[in-house]
């Protein structure tokens, strides 16, 4: 639907600022925000199924809408300087804009079949350095929970933005340790905002918090003891118990729960075990665990966290739905090589109709109600 959306608005030349020529300031403002949110909304969702955007950055000229109310009509107010000394109700909207065009530019530039990854390594920095002006630009536009949300984007880019170069990133390189750092600061946040009824839930949320959590799980199972730390275990933790909390209110999300705790497993196996048990992969490691490839009598799947703080669930005692049990581990042995891999192997994560192909239960037929109400 976002695609014929975005079809459609080229179609109608919304893309372009010849087209506004004859109009009034406040209508050409509509237009604007029109196109403009279905750009977001097609980015968004194009990039979490790992499909091709309708149409690339290049081919759109269209400014972006003007930092004012939304409610302004007066063209005195549309054509003079935008405040600078408060946030209008198109501030936060134009910020998310302006990310999602930095996460274009990751998409095209870095998450590319025609080039060795290896070569694409020195676009890294150039992007990095824009999602670095794009935070200080937030920093000094909101403050205190307002900055939640907004970081939670930013944080998410930067996963995207590094995640593929970690096999071939040492540990004493920086943007390994921004990478994890990213992705713990993915599921505190999402931790956070689920403290908060008026915080909903979507499947982009769900990929959000489970690839970020599966990040720390990657470079916990590669390099064990020299990055595990009491930070990483909190943000493990914040990851099981978001999904824990998206659970209760979702059947569907129950797999991805399940899978997370069994890859945890693994990776706390390996941190823990001997030096045999270090030698061999996560899908042996979780076999050996579990008695076979598909456990039927698994009562407990979480290790022990440290306590991250109150009112939350207690994830140390969540057992596995027996109704989604073969989904979950279905998914966590499939994904186990994702994890696994050799030095030189890029570190692709699936996309969100891969994830569910995994657990073999795709999501658009599984649930007609995908979140419960409040």
């Amino acid at each position: 639907m976002i695609g014929l959306a975005m079809r459609t608005a080229i179609d109608l030349g919304l893309h372009r600022k010849a087209n506004e020529v004859s109009l009034d300031l406040f209508t050409a403002q509509l237009r604007r925000r029109l196109f403009w949110t279905v750009y977001y909304l097609e980015r968004v969702v194009s990039m979490s199924l790992g499909r091709p955007f309708s149409i690339a950055d290049r081919n759109i000229d269209l400014p972006l809408p003007l930092d004012v109310d939304d409610d302004v009509r007066d063209p005195t107010v549309l054509s003079a300087a935008p405040p600078t000394d408060r946030p209008t109700t198109m501030t936060f909207a134009l910020f998310l804009i302006k990310v999602r065009q930095i996460d274009s530019k990751v998409q095209h530039k870095i998450y590319r079949a025609d080039r060795p990854l290896h070569t694409l390594r020195s676009k890294m920095d150039r992007l990095f350095l824009e999602l670095e002006e794009w935070k200080q630009s937030a920093l000094l536009r909101f403050n205190g929970p307002d900055l939640d949300y907004p970081m939670l984007h930013y944080n998410r880019a930067l996963r995207l933005l590094i995640q593929p170069f970690l096999p071939s990133l040492p540990l004493t390189d920086p943007y390994y340790h921004i990478c994890l750092r990213a992705a713990g600061d993915i599921c505190q946040t999402h931790k956070r905002l689920h403290q908060s009824l008026e915080y909903g839930h979507s499947f982009l949320a769900v990929q959000t918090v489970f690839m970020a959590g599966i990040t720390l799980l990657y470079a916990l199972w590669t390099h064990t003891s020299e990055v595990w730390s009491v930070q990483m275990s909190n943000d493990i933790r914040a990851c099981s118990t978001v999904l824990f909390v998206m659970g209760e209110r979702a059947a569907w999300v129950k797999k991805y729960r399940d899978a997370f705790e069994l890859l945890v497993n693994a990776a706390m196996e390996k941190l823990e075990g001997s030096d045999a048990a270090k030698k061999v992969g996560m899908a042996e490691l979780m076999t050996a665990q579990h008695g076979s490839a598909n456990p039927r009598n698994t009562a407990s799947m979480s290790k022990e966290y440290p306590t991250t703080g109150p009112n939350m669930p207690d994830v140390n005692s969540v057992q596995m739905d027996p109704a989604a049990q073969d989904h979950g581990v279905r998914m966590a042995f499939q994904l186990a090589p994702w994890i696994d891999l050799e030095e030189d192997c890029p570190f692709w994560m699936p996309d969100f109709e891969t994830l569910e192909s995994l657990s073999g239960n795709l999501w658009n037929g599984e649930d007609s109600v995908l979140f419960d109400p409040l």
